[in-house]
């Protein structure tokens, strides 16, 4: 049986077909596409082609959040110059001029909504789901043919978009433009998307996408590329800054020598060990991968809740039905390794078995993004998971909700 694509219920089973994925399972979505080859899917969220009340996002709040500074934002003209938001309310374009685009970026990180639509997403590893992006157009807006370094859903919420693609291209661009625009570009591929239709693009892949008429709004489920030399400058560098080798160098054995140009193979290899010594581990560097991860775009901040006591938030999680992570929370876990929004999480030292339960409640919040207070609320406040997660509501990273 085919899940239907109005609310995922997390965590989604990766051998369960879904219609956003045009019938395939994630796994075989992943085996057959990820990285590997385009997929159009025709009518992958249905219900929107019927129903506009049923976006998770409309066009007056996305053009409502450009004029907000908490949200990165974007104004394209005709001729591809680039507005910075927050834009002010004479800036935005009436719906039937032609040929501009309004971009948004992070919109999950504020919007609950926004958030659960990328659930339909979360087969992926959260530490490579980047963001909701929000575009909205006049009839011939775009910000022309480019190529993406990461993989993209490109979901059409409202009007149509036309999108040309193509594998082989000149990768040569336009002078003098913020944007990285082709300079030139054959399609291979021609495909207009109406509501509910979605076009999944691996990186690399030149793309040009072209507001059909007016009222377009295009839905961009985009994930981040991990870089390897940033993790490593930041490994190595807080290593080095806190842990890092101490003891000076000594060498009592140093002998004279008529040859003052050479240096004794016991000074450089015996340095070269000791500054190996200051490095950290595979092991030290993989948690700090895992911090890298976790980490939120850094438009992102948190709302810090009004303050309470443990006491106080132990008897909120009573009244209340779910414990839910915050639309821009990260909470990531890689062996016994736990990070969230940018921060190792240190557990309280106690007994193994008392250490895997708390562990085991954390990986149910990770991974289907909510937790019943079940869980909890017969823990008593002092426990040292009440303890974390009220910690964690504190920054604003956990919200509570009643059914």
């Amino acid at each position: 049986m085919t899940r239907q694509a109005t609310s995922p219920v997390l965590p989604l089973p990766p051998d369960a077909p879904v219609t956003w994925l045009g019938g395939l399972s994630p796994r075989q979505f992943m085996r057959r596409y990820w990285q590997k080859k385009p997929l159009l899917v025709r009518g992958a969220f249905s219900s929107w082609a019927q129903s506009p009340e049923a976006l998770p996002v409309s066009i007056p709040t996305v053009l409502q959040q450009a004029r907000s500074d908490r949200l990165p934002s974007r104004l394209v003209d005709a001729d591809y110059r680039v507005q910075a938001g927050p834009l002010r309310a004479r800036q935005i374009p009436a719906r039937k001029t032609p040929a501009w685009t309004i971009l948004v970026q992070q919109v999950n990180s504020i919007d609950p909504a926004a958030d659960r639509f990328l659930d339909h997403f979360r087969f992926l590893p959260e530490g490579r789901l980047d963001d909701l992006m929000i575009s909205v157009a006049g009839d011939r807006g775009g910000i022309g043919a480019h190529v993406d370094s990461y993989d993209v859903f490109l979901v059409q919420a409202q009007g149509q978009r036309r999108w040309e693609i193509a594998e082989a291209f000149d990768p040569r661009l336009i002078d003098g433009l913020e944007l990285k625009i082709l300079k030139r570009f054959a399609p291979e591929q021609t495909m207009v998307l109406g509501p509910g239709d979605l076009l999944y693009l691996p990186p690399g892949v030149a793309h040009r996408g072209t507001a059909v008429g007016s009222s377009c709004m295009t839905y961009s489920v985009g994930f981040r590329v991990p870089n390897a030399a940033e993790i490593a400058d930041i490994a190595f560098g807080q290593y080095l800054d806190h842990g890092g080798q101490q003891k000076p160098w000594s060498d009592p054995w140093l002998e004279a020598t008529d040859q003052c140009g050479r240096l004794p193979d016991r000074l450089v290899l015996g340095l070269t060990q000791e500054a190996m010594a200051c490095l950290p581990t595979r092991r030290e560097i993989a948690r700090e991968v895992v911090v890298a991860l976790s980490a939120p775009h850094p438009s992102v901040y948190f709302d810090s809740p009004p303050r309470t006591t443990l006491r106080g938030f132990h008897g909120m999680v009573k009244k209340a039905s779910e414990i839910r992570l915050g639309p821009a929370t990260r909470l990531l876990l890689w062996n016994d390794c736990i990070a969230i929004n940018g921060d190792p999480v240190d557990l309280p030292d106690l007994a193994p078995e008392a250490l895997q339960k708390i562990r085991l409640v954390i990986a149910d919040l990770a991974n289907a993004r909510r937790l019943d207070t079940r869980e909890v609320s017969g823990r008593a406040a002092q426990d040292p998971l009440v303890q974390l997660l009220w910690h964690w509501y504190c920054q604003g990273f956990l919200l509570l909700t009643r059914a």
